[in-house]
């Protein structure tokens, strides 16, 4: 029976990926800034806003300024005398770049001088900075060099303050701090009862003020490959594998709510036949998240924003960003090579979605579904990763406009109605708002 079920969800998702080449979404307009494989001629290792508006953007392992309007160069910073810096974060005062080098280490830069003023040697895993700035926090994958969980350093000595360990918590992996400095998340191994062999993976939170004990968030065998709190702190938004799948996992930190965004819900939208990858989640307001998605031979790639209380894609960009910063007005996107920048005012606007044949009207619990033939057909209703949610019986359809009784109330979110005829399966979208 689980055999058929899984057959019959494959077709309808191969039946709607044929039908839906593009998703039926608004698409965004990206300016090119500047070609970085021209600038220095390699990959970029991320990009961020300054305070100032303008740009600081790694190549290998060197900082450059660039001005946000022209897309010249400003200045560069010192070079690092060996690996490629990436993910970079910026003290809230913009006065210090910190990035991780490959290895992977760390390197402090003082962005007025364009000097590096310090750096970790040791292995880390990741790392993040105090709202203030004043504290680093970094991640140990607990080797013997430097033992632990969580390293703290002082920001303006650079000396390490304390390491923070909990017994049965081997290593730490992603971390982020909440926007009020008083919740750390990360995402951690754990050995359970002492045993070397049986690892576990865990989301726990700490506070920073009150280090003796830690809260389970969630404890699962799957891996948490990223963590980020939405801006106003009530959310975590995850890179999620669970060893065959990669998905987004979304926890509220006050109705203790978890939400997914699937890559067979995605696949299905955005026409991808052979999956590939999800990127990292990042937030560009506390309902909205960006994330960018691809095939196998990299060949299809979608930047998109997804709506968290409608469970949707709301717009989406032909730009594959591998990292995105957010400032007042606009929003950045490094994807590689290449930096662009759209308008922040236009991403979290409600659109409709443009009509196309294979989008079908839904108002009063009901759909409108036009045919060029009349028949005698079955109808179905589906989400996009493959679930059935009603079955609507069988009817005869005429040419023309048919009327669809859905006979319930759906939730917010993308559905697709499939109608079988006997000799073949139909299947569109329709958005209940």
């Amino acid at each position: 029976m689980r055999a058929k079920h899984l057959l019959i969800v494959a077709a309808l998702v191969f039946i709607a990926t044929m039908a839906m080449a593009q998703p039926n979404v608004p698409t965004l307009n990206v300016d090119t800034l500047t070609n970085l494989g021209k600038t220095g001629g390699g990959e970029a290792g991320g990009a961020l806003f300054l305070p100032d508006g303008n740009i600081i953007a790694l190549w290998k392992g060197r900082p450059l300024i660039i001005d946000s309007k022209s897309g010249g160069i400003i200045r560069n910073l010192d070079a690092l005398p060996s690996g490629f810096a990436s993910s970079p974060e910026i003290t809230s005062d913009g006065t210090k770049l910190v990035t991780k080098v490959s290895g992977p280490k760390l390197a402090v830069w003082d962005i007025q001088s364009g000097k590096i003023i310090h750096q970790i040697e040791y292995d880390i895993s990741y790392f993040c900075l105090s709202p203030d700035g004043t504290k680093l926090f970094i991640t140990l994958p607990n080797k013997a060099e430097h033992p632990g969980l969580i390293a703290i350093y002082d920001m303006i000595t650079f000396k390490e303050i304390e390491t923070l360990s909990y017994s049965g918590l081997k290593s730490a992996y992603s971390i982020d701090i909440s926007p009020d400095g008083q919740t750390l998340a990360i995402s951690v191994e754990k050995t359970p009862n002492g045993s070397s062999d049986t690892q576990t993976n865990q989301v726990v939170l700490i506070n920073p003020n009150d280090k003796k004990k830690y809260t389970v968030v969630e404890p699962s065998g799957s891996g948490f490959l990223t963590m980020q709190f939405s801006p106003d702190g009530k959310r975590i938004a995850s890179l999620y594998n669970d060893g065959n799948h990669i998905y987004i996992y979304i926890y509220d930190l006050e109705t203790k709510e978890k939400n997914y965004i699937r890559s067979e819900e995605l696949s299905t939208l955005f026409g991808i036949v052979n999956f590939g990858s999800i990127g990292k989640p990042q937030f560009v307001n506390s309902d909205i998240l960006y994330t960018v998605i691809d095939d196998e031979q990299k060949k299809i790639n979608y930047t998109f924003t997804w709506s968290i209380p409608e469970h949707r894609v709301k717009n989406y960009i032909n730009f594959p960003a591998s990292l995105i910063d957010v400032n007042d007005s606009l929003i950045l996107y490094c994807s590689g090579k290449i930096l662009g920048l759209n308008k922040k005012s236009v991403v979290p606007v409600t659109e409709s979605p443009k009509p196309n044949e294979s989008f079908l009207t839904f108002n009063n619990n009901q759909l409108e579904y036009y045919s060029n033939k009349s028949f005698i057909g079955e109808s179905m209703v589906y989400d996009t990763t493959g679930k059935q949610i009603a079955i609507l019986g069988t009817k005869s359809f005429i040419v023309g406009k048919n009327i669809i009784q859905t006979n319930q109330q759906l939730p917010v979110g993308v559905y697709l109605l499939t109608i079988k005829n006997g000799i073949e399966q139909l299947t569109y979208k329709f958005i209940v708002e």
